[in-house]
């Protein structure tokens, strides 16, 4: 995918604003009281009404994990300019992904009771034009590697009873044990932030946590901050590269959930298992090295992986927020563990997902820091510049 451009126009998850809409004027203004569905947000929405506004960024993601397009690949030139209006320009890509869509949602309905078997994925696989006819090379050829980070779960065969059990344990006793995870009742950390959104340039960061699930995120960029809460309940974004200028984007569905999720192992990793009421336990390969898998699952919510390395340590995490064209993934890796305060916290961590890649260097992490509460808060729009 060709990223690079995107620092010259509105920034990187602005971007995503794709395919499908474009910024009203009239919905900038006021408090939010609710999520905004798209269509109140953004201009020329046909078939993604009815879908809040973070689904719908998720969704601009699917759309370009699937075809390995980024914005230019579907919407008018124009969007080089740094014109908003122009994400509502019609294209006849647009117009196919809106078929596509309608396509997807009738499949699914008739063949699979509602549920979402078939993706954008499912026929691109991460190229523009799906093939039709085999690829004899694939056939004969050394077969790809399975995906590690498959949603689709397979247990290690005769696997005792109690190893989930056992995994949790030896993770827990790897960080520094029980009774000094639970004394760390907050995180302040500094640090570095480099991504998509700044060409890879190292910005300043800060992150504020409290047990068990409150964390703030700030991205200090020079154009101005980028801004991620969750208070424990609820979770917010806003900054200059919010989809919407001088707007708070409120979270929903997955994306709380997810929220919850990272505030948890970053701050009370002895409640994860207890956050799940199913684990099984698979192998995967990462990076050539073999790790464990705990697959977490609820009733009506997508699965959590974790992945361990021979020590116990957290390496990996991988969890899947739903969008209405399917679900996508959202991916952490971490690295360089060090003790702080009795406890080993990762120094760098690498999140990628269908709207950036980015990666966290952690200069200075101190525990049992006072903190504000109101670095909870809801925070207020950042103005784009």
């Amino acid at each position: 995918m060709k990223f690079g451009w995107r620092r010259t126009i509105l920034g990187a998850s602005a971007t995503f604003v794709c395919l499908l809409g474009v910024v009203s004027a009239g919905s900038q203004a006021g408090p939010e009281q609710k999520p905004q569905m798209a269509e109140e947000v953004f201009k020329n929405i046909q078939v993604l009404k009815g879908i809040p506004v973070d689904e719908f960024m998720d969704t601009m993601g699917m759309f370009a994990a699937a075809t390995a397009k980024d914005c230019t690949g579907c919407h008018s030139p124009n969007i080089l300019t740094g014109s908003r209006a122009a994400f509502a320009e019609s294209t006849p890509m647009i117009q196919r992904a809106r078929q596509m869509v309608t396509m997807m949602g009738t499949i699914d309905r008739t063949f699979f009771g509602g549920r979402k078997r078939i993706t954008c994925y499912t026929c691109h696989t991460g190229t523009a034009n799906p093939a039709r006819v085999p690829n004899l090379a694939i056939q004969y050829g050394t077969p790809p590697p399975d995906n590690p980070n498959a949603m689709d779960f397979i247990p290690v065969p005769g696997a005792p009873a109690g190893l989930a059990d056992q995994l949790f344990a030896k993770y827990i006793h790897a960080i520094g044990g029980a009774q000094r995870v639970a004394g760390a009742t907050s995180v302040v950390a500094t640090g570095t932030y480099a991504g998509w959104d700044t060409a890879f340039g190292e910005v300043a960061v800060e992150m504020f946590g409290k047990a068990p699930d409150q964390v703030t995120t700030i991205v200090h960029r020079k154009e101005g901050n980028n801004i991620w809460v969750f208070d424990g309940r609820n979770a917010w974004f806003t900054g200059v590269d919010s989809a919407v200028p001088n707007y708070t984007t409120t979270m929903t569905g997955g994306n709380v959930a997810g929220a919850r999720i990272d505030a948890m192992v970053a701050l009370a990793p002895t409640r994860i298992q207890q956050a799940f009421s199913r684990w099984q336990v698979s192998e995967a390969d990462i990076d050539g090295k073999g790790v464990q898998v705990l697959q977490g699952t609820n009733q009506g919510q997508a699965p959590l992986n974790l992945y361990f390395d021979d020590s116990g340590l957290l390496v990996r995490l991988v969890r899947w927020s739903e969008t209405v064209v399917g679900p996508i993934p959202i991916q952490f890796d971490f690295s360089d563990y060090r003790d702080v305060g009795g406890v080993r916290r990762p120094f760098k961590w690498v999140k990628t997902w269908t709207n950036n890649k980015a990666t966290f260097t952690m200069k200075d992490i101190r525990a049992n820091a006072a903190i504000d509460g109101a670095r909870f808060a809801k925070p207020a729009p950042v103005a784009a510049p």
